[in-house]
């Protein structure tokens, strides 16, 4: 049985979504671990961190619990892990399968202050670590160079997740890759980006938001983008017209001229309504004609909206994305070379 920790070098690097590709081109039994989660939504009143109910949807892994065995808080004075946190990590990672594929932390070295850091968790459950990272030039390298150090012999290489393939796919593979093999990190894959699978769903967000559905429309509407709505109507248009991608407006349930400039266009796939304020049921009737979710949410506007974007890029959970993922990391991550080097260990 062989375990791989997938640690990110910066937060949203897409830890989730290569798991569940790689998952389905490994030989043999899989199994997923989250040892430390973060709670980024609520279920019946609890924290609760989505990334293992996805993994255990796509995974066919039953209960989603056990695979986040601990969630963690932002505050260090209000959370320090449990006595038994070890335990429950240790009680957590199956040994009845062939792989183990454990997700890490929000970004490389957190967790250092409580003692459940990236590094510490793969040393003490003896797993082999992948390091996960974006490009965004020189930063980024230097980024991947600085956790690689903190990585040590545990480090098995880094993939590059959503390289752009107008602008850094070439600067990544020709100059990038050969000097980061130098320096001794392998580079295991260079994942290009692609925009179909960081789309949300109008239900999804309604769910992480708490919100209330005015309008159903279509449920399954895909957003790729949230855009703040604090401009005036005729403003609004204008921008929202310039904006690529299926949109989701996100603004205040009393501004009606924003909303009515998001109804009119073709691209806004979703009102998100903040303030627990009701808008006109002219808006209302609008978007049932179009077919456009409405949802009404307690939160201020900037909370919604950053709360809503977050979800963006999260692992997709449907057939036709995920047969996407599992082919773009099929075609650029290497496979064979990472069961090389994590059989080594």
């Amino acid at each position: 049985m062989r375990r791989i920790y997938f640690a990110a070098v910066e937060e949203k690097a897409g830890k989730t979504s290569l798991i569940l590709g790689l998952a389905g081109l490994l030989e043999g039994s899989v199994g997923y671990l989250k040892p430390v989660g973060r709670a980024n939504t609520y279920r019946g009143g609890r924290p609760f961190d989505r990334d293992g109910e996805v993994a255990a949807e796509v995974l066919g892994l039953g209960d989603p619990d056990p695979l986040v065995p601990l969630i963690s808080s932002d505050y260090p004075r209000y959370w320090r892990p449990p006595e038994d946190a070890w335990d429950r990590i240790h009680g957590s990672a199956r040994n009845d399968v062939d792989w183990l594929l454990l997700e890490g932390r929000e970004w490389f070295g957190r967790g250092l202050f409580s003692g459940l850091s990236d590094g510490e968790i793969a040393r003490r459950l003896d797993a082999a670590l992948v390091l996960i990272g974006q490009y965004e030039g020189e930063a980024s390298v230097d980024r991947v160079l600085r956790a690689a150090g903190l990585a040590g012999e545990a480090l098995c290489g880094v993939i590059f997740n959503a390289v752009s393939v107008e602008t850094e796919l070439p600067e990544v593979r020709g100059t990038v890759a050969p000097a980061l093999e130098e320096r001794g990190v392998a580079v295991l894959g260079i994942v290009p980006f692609e925009r179909r699978l960081r789309a949300v769903t109008m239900t999804e967000v309604a769910e992480a938001l708490g919100g209330e559905v005015l309008v159903e429309g279509d449920p399954g509407a895909e957003v790729e983008r949230f855009l703040v709505g604090a401009m005036s109507g005729d403003a609004a248009l204008r921008y929202l017209r310039r904006i690529p991608g299926k949109l989701a407006v996100v603004t205040g349930g009393d501004r009606a001229d924003i909303q009515s400039a998001a109804l009119s266009c073709e691209r806004v796939r979703g009102l998100i309504l903040t303030g627990s304020l009701r808008p006109e049921r002219s808006i209302l009737a609008r978007a049932a004609e179009r077919g456009v979710p409405v949802i009404l949410v307690p939160q201020d506007t900037m909370t919604a909206a950053e709360t809503a974007e977050g979800l963006v890029g999260r692992a997709p959970v449907k057939g036709e994305h995920l047969e996407t993922l599992r082919e773009l990391v099929r075609e650029s991550v290497d496979v064979e070379r990472l069961e090389e080097l994590t059989a080594r260990r």
